[in-house]
């Protein structure tokens, strides 16, 4: 079956996606000329054709009690089940994504105290390893103390559909929905959630999808995202892939010139803070919602239980 190809607005709508996942559809309606009802439809379509896997909800890890994320990459000849098993006894495997050039790449989070694992599962990979980086992720260490059991469980009801409604979410969790409403918005202020899409790179007919990494100085992370944002306004974002950590920056973007693909990470790369900028070409990104479906339902139950015994 012949792929979607996509023309201009597809690509606008996407853009919009990328950058907020839980835009309405009448907003991007607005900003590109068309009606509700037609975007509404484009937005089925590429669902429909896969160009978007799903909408997804990105959740600060250090509130669902992961200290370190680390990424890296392996050579796909050798990458067995076994590999895969030790992977997971380290720590929760995020993404798993394929990369051109016969590597397979994953990002796993681990909890506090098992950051020593982390070492040992890197040297017994060796030399099928290719690339590694390790962040810390507890830059907002206080966040978590002011979460509530009601903003975990609005939280959940998010991460399982990233556009649900305000009204929708209040009557799952019984709480009214003014109430939803303004620990959504504390919610947004500490960034502990953002909402965007995952992209399919192989439905993507006459486009190049590319991860660009960009490593930066710690302190600036805030700063250079906007400006990241801003210097591609005009390109096609369809994803953050890296949530607040203190040294890397994570973009999916696309573009229909491979010339301009390098002009963009030469661009970036000279930015002041930022050390490099590295592209790469994925053929596959998974993301494992149910982990974090898991660890906040663990986060739930476990503040239930203070309630209870307070």
């Amino acid at each position: 079956m012949p792929r979607l190809i996509l023309d201009d607005i597809d690509l606008k709508i996407l853009n919009s996606l990328g950058r907020d996942g839980r835009l309405s559809y009448r907003n991007i309606a607005y900003s590109i000329g068309l009606t509700t009802k037609s975007v509404k439809t484009r937005v089925d379509k590429m669902i429909s054709e896969n160009v978007i896997v799903r909408f997804i909800t990105l959740v600060n890890p250090s509130i669902i009690g992961y200290n370190t994320v680390c990424t890296f990459a392996i050579r796909k000849n050798k990458l067995s089940n076994e590999m895969t098993d030790r992977i997971k006894l380290v720590g929760d495997i995020q993404y798993q994504f394929t990369v051109l050039g016969g590597a397979a790449g994953f990002s796993i989070a681990v909890r506090e105290g098992s950051e020593e694992k982390i070492e040992l599962l890197l040297k017994s990979l060796q030399p099928a390893i290719l690339g590694i980086t390790i962040q810390n992720i507890g830059s907002y260490p206080d966040i978590s103390k002011r979460l509530t059991v009601t903003d975990y469980r609005i939280i959940k009801q998010l991460v399982q559909n990233p556009r649900m409604e305000i009204s929708d979410i209040g009557k799952i969790i019984s709480v009214s929905p003014k109430t939803v409403r303004r620990r959504f918005d504390r919610i947004l202020k500490y960034r502990i959630l953002e909402f965007t899409i995952l992209p399919n790179p192989h439905a993507m007919k006459g486009q190049i999808v590319f991860f660009l990494e960009v490593k930066i100085e710690k302190g600036l992370h805030h700063i250079l995202v906007e400006k990241i944002y801003s210097a591609l306004y005009n390109n096609l974002i369809l994803s953050s892939m890296a949530h607040d950590q203190e040294d890397t920056i994570g973009l999916i973007l696309a573009s229909e010139d491979v010339f301009k693909i390098e002009s963009i990470r030469s661009q970036i790369e000279f930015f002041e803070g930022v050390k490099e900028a590295n592209i790469f070409l994925p053929i596959r990104i998974d993301y494992n919602q149910e982990l974090i479906v898991k660890a906040i339902e663990q986060k739930i139950t476990k503040l239930d239980k203070i309630t209870v015994i307070k």
